[in-house]
């Protein structure tokens, strides 16, 4: 008697604890598409720059495709994209980069700085205070790349390490 009893627990336990599984799947796969379709173009946003002035993505216009880099100073696959990018930064010279931090800005300043990356136009460094701009990308990880043609649509995602060449001959189409 014991023993059905505990089968017809289990009967309804278990389907039940299936079922919910997969509406958490589900509900989390809608959140993620959901995410995605925002970055389909490039979300508003604004933030403060290195210098203290405003940055806003309604100024991220013109013929040029965009790079959305979220770092951290102290990342070290992040420091070798800063370093590669110092060295070949002048043949993306019609490419609009935007680097974005949640840490102090001392701390984006000094690594703009360091890689001699805080020198051009092209090249804009702000900080996310709060990581809010991390959290309406749907980023998960660090560093994260966002790239958009002219047009300000989304071209490609990438979460983690890549390197930058490889990035923008797969997006851009330049075979260098």
């Amino acid at each position: 008697m014991e023993k059905r009893f505990v089968l017809k627990i289990t009967a309804i336990i278990i389907p039940v604890l299936l079922i919910g599984m997969i509406l958490y799947l589900l509900f989390c796969f809608q959140k993620k598409n959901e995410r995605i379709k925002t970055l389909k173009n490039i979300p508003v946003f604004s933030l403060k720059t290195i210098d203290n002035t405003l940055f806003e993505s309604k100024g991220l216009i013109g013929p040029y495709s965009k790079v959305i880099i979220y770092f951290n100073p102290d990342c070290d696959y992040c420091r070798k994209e800063a370093k590669e990018l110092s060295k070949i930064h002048y043949k993306y010279t019609e490419v609009q980069w935007i680097w974005i931090a949640s840490e102090p800005i001392t701390e984006i300043k000094e690594f703009a700085c360091q890689y001699n990356l805080d020198q051009y136009q092209n090249i804009q460094w702000c900080q996310d205070e709060q990581a809010r701009l991390y959290q309406t990308f749907g980023m998960n990880s660090i560093p994260y790349f966002l790239v958009y043609d002219h047009n300000n649509r989304l071209i490609k995602r990438w979460s983690g390490v890549i390197k930058l060449e490889k990035l923008l001959s797969e997006t851009l189409h330049e075979k260098k």
